[in-house]
């Protein structure tokens, strides 16, 4: 505002100074055309000149007074908000380099943590590995144990068998073997009876 009254109030005085010393005074024109034409030079003087003067150093005091009391508050005002400025950019870089800072520290702690998620997962899958390693031996063992059980178990009953065959056919051999020594030898006793008979 200060400013705005202050270019005001230059430039309305330009204005006037301007315009004091542009016109021309309306009696002096005649006398310097009629001097034109008899060829003599008729110097008059202002009478106005001294408070001319007088104004202009008037003005020129008061310019120099509202430049002098409007100035240094004004600069003062710039001064002050270009320090704000210069503290508001501070601050905002200072914010700045906290937030890129805090963004820095989280990606150190991001790769730390991937690489703690990598060797995690690693473990796991040795651990898994293991497990079910150790779970296919172990059910390798069951089958190996349950077919040996089964294998020894159809072997002692195909061998039980097998006796049973053999024991039936040790009987049948030693019946048959049995039954034709009993028909010769009463074949023979009923031949030498009935020879007996004939004797008698």
């Amino acid at each position: 505002m200060r400013r705005r009254l202050l270019i005001g109030f230059v430039l309305s005085t330009a204005l006037l100074v301007a315009q004091e010393h542009g016109a021309a005074d309306p009696h002096a024109a005649p006398a310097q055309h009629g001097a034109a034409e008899h060829g003599t030079e008729h110097a008059e003087g202002d009478p106005m000149l001294k408070w001319k003067i007088a104004n202009f150093v008037l003005l020129v005091i008061g310019l120099g007074y509202l430049i002098g009391k409007m100035a240094p508050p004004f600069f003062a005002g710039r001064t002050a908000d270009i320090q704000k400025g210069l503290a508001d950019a501070a601050a905002t870089q200072k914010e700045s380099d906290a937030k890129v800072a805090a963004i820095e520290a989280r990606l150190k702690n991001l790769e730390g943590e991937i690489s703690s998620i990598r060797s995690n997962a690693a473990a796991e899958m040795a651990a898994e590995e293991a497990r079910v390693r150790k779970e296919g031996e172990e059910a390798i063992a069951k089958m190996k144990h349950h077919t040996t059980v089964e294998i020894e178990a159809a072997t002692k009953q195909a061998q039980a068998e097998l006796r049973q065959y053999a024991a039936k056919l040790a009987l049948e051999t030693a019946e048959g073997q049995l039954r034709g020594r009993l028909n010769s030898q009463v074949d023979a006793g009923l031949i030498n009876g009935f020879l007996k008979g004939l004797n008698n």
